[in-house]
């Protein structure tokens, strides 16, 4: 009943109604903006990088800018289009930092332009500013807080890519322990969103 009276309210009162706790009002907003969701999605490729795994993280970009939303600084549309986008860039970077892999893999497609003479696809140069990688600090950081010391040795050797014997020799600990915090870190990243 309430979902249906929130139907023909603005996007902005509806943040504000997702903001106090209302999960319709959070429910509207996500089915409105999923399209959106989509289409920035599709934007990005990265060979390892499944593209459910590409739009499941910028299902997460929306929920943030529902809640980080301030009405007096911009609209919720262009908000969100930046939230989606940077929570995309910043999982792609976490997985390439974790993979070893440089940034350049993940480029938008449409900055993708093939030559009459068959040459190799140009790959656009990207940057990635202060506010992109801040996101992923920030992400990082709160896994750190939640995991202790011995878990946060463990987790850091893991990201330099570290084998889960090389860990299990260096941490004197085992390979069921190593696996047990990766596990544990997915969860804590899958609970951030």
């Amino acid at each position: 009943m309430l979902k249906y009276r929130l139907r023909g309210k603005r996007v902005e009162d509806l943040v504000r109604y997702a903001q106090a706790g209302f999960k319709e009002a959070m429910d509207l907003i996500i089915e409105k903006y999923y399209p959106m969701v989509i289409k920035i999605s599709t934007q990005y490729f990265a060979s390892w990088a499944e593209q459910d795994d590409i739009i499941q993280n910028g299902l997460v970009g929306l929920i943030k800018a529902i809640f980080y939303y301030d009405s007096s600084k911009s609209s919720f549309t262009s908000f969100a289009w930046r939230s989606i986008d940077s929570e995309i860039k910043s999982f792609l970077t976490y997985m390439n930092r974790k993979k070893n892999k440089m940034l350049s893999e993940a480029v938008k497609v449409d900055g993708m332009e093939k030559e009459e003479d068959d040459s190799p696809f140009e790959i656009p140069d990207n940057r990635c500013d202060v506010e992109k990688n801040a996101l992923s600090d920030i992400i990082l950081e709160t896994v750190l807080k939640n995991l202790k010391e011995t878990e946060r040795e463990i987790f850091t050797k893991w990201l330099d890519g570290y084998s889960y014997k090389e860990i299990s020799r260096e941490c004197d600990v085992s390979t069921k322990k190593v696996d047990n915090v990766v596990q544990k870190v997915k969860r804590i990243i899958s609970k951030l969103g």
